[in-house]
């Protein structure tokens, strides 16, 4: 599907849109598409020297690194700094952002002990990521996702960063529900190390259920004003996930996501 406007810089497109791809099947379509910023999913990459010459060799820009899936706290976690290390390589290697998820809860530990737990295993990784020259973000995950993490809203988040150092993914979907987010983007803007953009349609799945923008409920166009009008210069990362998106196919949603959101950005003049 041939893409009707010229993608905007400040647009970028995660692997995880195109969950069962190979990094070759990615790299073809973006050139195809015209893409030039990706986001990485550690998975993909197999080899790992070998593959960063390929985004290289293809001329694309990392917008970051998931090293999501990782158990940070609790007794088989191994010590964050160890866990979130590859994704830190990586990102540092690619002049991108790494961001992650806090990991599962252990079993019936309320949240404020696992915050306390968190807490000093994670700023081990901070420093680490800063003798790299990393900007290392937590991404506030849904609660329907609580088994992958259980910081759920920008306050939370903002908490945690305060507390260790971190920056903050911003995943639209995660945090539009929370009240008075135009002003916790304002007041917290400085934090936002790239914002992930998709859709939901209410009623639906909230896990791993991520629509194409513009085909499902969000106020998307107001939320990614008032992240503009709060002074946000970062890129927009296209993040697909779902059935329907594997159905009507990976190119299809992936190219109507960024002429959606290349159309408005271009528009608006961000």
């Amino acid at each position: 599907m041939a893409l009707k406007f010229p993608v905007h810089p400040r647009v970028a497109v995660s692997q995880i849109s195109s969950w069962k791809w190979s990094l070759d099947e990615d790299l073809a379509f973006f050139k195809s598409e015209g893409i030039h910023c990706m986001g990485i999913l550690l998975p993909k990459l197999h080899d790992i020297p070998g593959d960063l010459r390929k985004i290289q060799a293809a001329g694309m820009r990392v917008s970051n690194v998931s090293a999501i899936g990782n158990k940070l706290i609790g007794p088989e976690a191994r010590p964050a700094v160890d866990s979130l290390r590859p994704g830190i390589d990586v990102a540092a290697a690619t002049g991108a952002t790494c961001y992650f998820t806090t990991g599962p809860v252990p079993g019936r530990m309320p949240t404020d002990e696992a915050y306390e737990l968190l807490v000093p295993a994670i700023r081990p990784a901070v420093e680490y990521a800063r003798s790299k020259g990393v900007r290392l973000a937590i991404e506030p995950n849904a609660t329907g996702t609580r088994d992958n993490g259980f910081i759920h809203t920008i306050t939370d988040a903002v908490e945690l960063c305060r507390d260790t150092g971190l920056d903050i993914c911003l995943e639209l979907q995660n945090c539009w529900v929370e009240r008075h987010i135009e002003r916790l983007f304002r007041e917290h803007v400085a934090r936002f190390a790239i914002v992930q953009v998709s859709d939901f349609k209410v009623g639906q799945n909230p896990r791993m259920n991520r629509w194409v923008p513009g085909d499902g409920d969000l106020p998307l166009e107001w939320l990614l004003g008032r992240l503009l009008d709060a002074g946000y210069k970062g890129l927009f990362e296209i993040e697909l996930l779902g059935r329907h998106n594997f159905e009507e196919g990976y190119g299809a949603t992936i190219s109507r996501s960024v002429d959606w959101l290349s159309e408005r950005l271009t528009r608006w003049g961000a």
